[in-house]
């Protein structure tokens, strides 16, 4: 058995990642770009906020590790970081297995 402070280390990356998507306009811009990588000034068209609110939870997101960037210019360009959306799920999956050992 893992001890409280091993697994409090352990968990603590994933949790900043489930902390970024606990705000509904984050786990929206999330589901946009699973869509499809988007301009910055797409972004904040289509939420219809303000340049320094979508900068601000972009910033949140990428921190996250939840979203890459690419910047061509001033062209900035933002994609979903599928390599930790799939981490997230394993770790989710981890838990349901857990879960069904104990039953």
């Amino acid at each position: 058995m893992m001890s409280r402070v091993n697994l409090h280390n352990k968990l603590k990356p994933h949790a900043c990642k489930f902390h970024a998507i606990g705000n509904v306009t984050r786990l929206s811009i999330l589901y946009i770009l699973a869509r499809e990588p988007m301009e910055f000034a797409r972004i904040v068209h289509r939420f219809k906020m303000s340049p320094s609110l979508a900068a601000h939870h972009l910033k949140q997101l990428v921190s996250a590790g939840l979203v890459t960037k690419t910047k061509v210019g001033k062209l900035v360009t933002y994609y979903l970081a599928e390599d930790t959306i799939k981490e997230m799920s394993i770790l989710l999956r981890k838990f349901l297995s857990l879960q069904s050992e104990s039953n």
